[in-house]
């Protein structure tokens, strides 16, 4: 038996200076969140696992993942919407919003390939009415690419 060894104040003492040799004292420390960079208090030990994963001030900052997809994006949809607003670009109609490839290859997902376009204004671009449109898109991809080169 352990006679009550354990059980002592002098113990708990030695095994809480033990604790705060190792691992820090429990205090309340600022740290700055590493998405928005404000600042929070978090409280427990300094020289612990959980110290180093409390990066965030809340979880609305940990749950956004806008900066990873911004710079990871792969679909085609995503990648237009980044650089158009979503809408078409000939007539302005924002409710069903198609993406078209304006090499026609689908592969080629570079964003000044892609171009938001209402379906009616799509089928028009692949059917003999091309003409009508074609010239429309054109310009609004001059138009875009001047903006976003800052002319």
């Amino acid at each position: 038996m352990n006679n009550g060894k354990y059980n002592s104040e002098n113990f708990k003492r030695l095994q809480e200076e033990k604790r705060n040799r190792i691992h820090g004292v429990h205090k309340k420390h600022v740290k700055q969140c590493s998405r928005c960079s404000n600042n929070f208090v978090w409280e427990g030990r300094e020289f612990t696992k959980a110290f180093q994963k409390a990066v965030f001030c809340s979880r609305a900052c940990a749950n956004n993942r806008k900066d990873w997809w911004d710079n990871n994006a792969t679909n085609y949809r995503t990648i237009c919407f980044k650089h158009w607003e979503k809408k078409c670009v000939v007539c302005g109609f924002d409710k069903i919003v198609a993406v078209h490839h304006m090499d026609e290859n689908k592969n080629n997902n570079s964003p000044n390939n892609l171009i938001p376009l209402c379906p009616n204004h799509h089928e028009m671009f692949h059917s003999k009415w091309r003409k009508e449109v074609e010239g429309i898109i054109i310009e609004a991809i001059e138009k875009n690419v001047a903006i976003l080169v800052g002319h």
